[in-house]
């Protein structure tokens, strides 16, 4: 299975009027995350990115992030995917 690094990225999008993320659903649809929150991103060694998880709190979004890597580390690639709404083809082969 491909490598991904896992960031909490703190205030992320700041107070612009573009303080909204939108994140294609794997599903289908939008996911919209509120801007200034801190936020678990997965990056690939593509450097694409992908919001995994919005938190209330830094400390959240950490633990968030250790839960999110310890999944990855434990499951395949497609159980992962399917359980963090990403597509199969972000997870470098």
């Amino acid at each position: 299975m491909g490598t991904l690094r896992f960031a909490v990225i703190e205030n992320s999008w700041g107070g612009s009027p573009l303080s909204r993320l939108q994140e294609r659903a794997f599903a289908g649809g939008v996911k919209s995350f509120p801007g200034g929150s801190p936020s678990v991103v997965a990056e690939n060694s593509n450097g694409e990115k992908h919001v995994l998880a919005v938190a209330r709190t830094v400390e959240e979004a950490q633990a968030r992030a250790a839960t999110i890597e310890q999944d990855f580390n434990a499951l395949s690639p497609t159980e992962w995917c399917e359980r963090y709404d990403v597509p199969v083809s972000f997870v470098p082969g």
